[in-house]
């Protein structure tokens, strides 16, 4: 895990169906602080590129990993490039770039929302809004192998590791604001 910095911008990491998005905008109000999903920057450049779509599971799905992966990095720039106090919610594989891991390492206080893999897959069932598979299987079947492909990276970015299970989501902002003070002390 990283050591804190001077960095504004709070990064939340971690699997699809970890909270990124939820936690983030209830940990924003609580701070006073922008809420920003990176999903929505992702779609917008999307659809200025002429993908007509209105989901980014719809843009990844139509273009192609590759594409998506370029508007990914290209959307988390334009959010860190301006290093506003925000709190983002990154996309669940935005580590798997390297450049992606050195613009969060530099511009923001990166936590891993660490979520059981039966949660995750949970969550992945119940949640209406369909995710495309990312590596050819079903979407909940391939959560043990890409949270082992991308907990290396969440781990080393990381200035915090939150431990989420099915805890509501005012109880995780309170421990991370508990914990993000205690290590700006």
């Amino acid at each position: 895990m990283r050591a804190a910095g001077r960095r504004a911008t709070l990064a939340l990491l971690g699997p699809r169906g970890s909270g990124k998005s939820t936690v983030g905008r209830a940990l924003a109000a609580a701070l006073g602080q922008a809420f920003v999903d990176l999903d929505e920057g992702v779609l917008a450049l999307g659809r200025q590129a002429g993908w007509r779509v209105g989901s980014t599971g719809a843009l990844l799905t139509t273009a192609g990993q590759a594409v998506f992966r370029e508007l990914e990095a290209a959307a988390l720039r334009r959010v860190l490039e301006g290093s506003p106090r925000l709190v983002l919610a990154t996309g669940g594989g935005v580590v798997e770039r390297s450049d992606n891991r050195t613009w969060l390492a530099r511009s923001a206080r990166c936590v891993y929302l660490r979520v059981p893999e039966t949660v995750l897959a949970a969550r992945l069932r119940a949640d209406p809004m369909p995710r495309p598979a990312l590596l050819g299987t079903d979407p909940v079947e391939e959560i043990g192998a890409l949270v082992a492909r991308r907990e290396p990276h969440y781990l080393a970015l990381a200035e915090l590791v939150l431990e989420c299970a099915d805890e509501p989501v005012e109880r995780l902002v309170e421990r991370l604001v508990r914990e993000l003070a205690a290590r700006s002390a």
